[in-house]
């Protein structure tokens, strides 16, 4: 088994497998992410907020989910990294002109995909630093509120304030935008993965990709844009 393992590490078709699944694992939580956030539309505050004290008050289940994600998200950083690298070392030479127009929009791909998984990356870690840990505003910490009698965090509250910041509310938008990039280029590539090669059914998947990319922006950049229109208020 470990031998197995090793072999799957080090051959471009197991990094490939890796980066599928580890993809479609981190889209799911995307996905489950937006529609929890999207309780912020549900026009009381308590929905948002009894939302996230649920999750607060299940730190085992919370906690296994957030290392599983770590994991994943190192996992298909290092795979798709590591295949980006070993793309460009094996560049052909003295292709004719048909292949190399082909062959450039595919490094240009693949570039663009390791920029903005690199600048996504960087997101996400700022995300969880302002939201999560609470260290870019230290003013959060003391926002609470009490619903149906019980104390808990005024989370709808932090995030009317701290997307009230425009350049909060830009970078956030920005990554959105990238997530939209990067997950519509990467669905082809995922199901290629996994042996989905049938033309007809490959342009289904590319509509559904689109779709999918497309419901993720509307539905996280709704929250900022809210916000700074004022449709979302303190």
């Amino acid at each position: 088994m470990p031998n197995d393992i090793s072999s799957m590490l080090r051959s471009s078709i197991g990094r490939k497998w890796i980066a599928a699944i580890t993809g479609l694992f981190m889209i799911g939580f995307v996905v489950m992410h937006m529609l929890g956030n999207l309780q912020m539309f549900a026009g009381t505050p308590d929905k948002i907020n009894q939302y996230a004290h649920l999750l607060k008050s299940m730190p085992a289940v919370l906690w296994a989910f957030r290392m599983g994600l770590i994991l994943a998200t190192g996992l298909h950083i290092w795979a798709t990294l590591t295949l980006a690298r070993e793309n460009r070392i094996a560049k052909p030479q003295g292709y004719a002109v048909a292949g190399r127009k082909s062959r450039l929009q595919v490094t240009w791909t693949s570039v663009t995909m390791v920029i903005s998984g690199s600048i996504i990356l960087g997101f996400v870690i700022f995300h969880l630093l302002h939201f999560t840990a609470q260290w870019v505003d230290r003013s959060y910490a003391s926002m609470e509120t009490v619903t149906g009698g019980v104390p808990m965090h005024d989370v709808y509250r932090m995030v009317v304030t701290g997307f009230s910041n425009p350049w909060i509310s830009g970078f956030y938008l920005l990554a959105m935008a990238l997530l939209f990039s990067h997950l519509r280029h990467g669905a082809a590539s995922v199901f290629q993965t996994f042996g989905v090669r049938d033309h007809h059914l490959a342009k289904i998947i590319g509509t559904g990709a689109w779709i999918l990319a497309v419901a993720l922006f509307l539905g996280f950049g709704a929250i900022p844009v809210a916000v700074l229109t004022g449709v979302l208020k303190p």
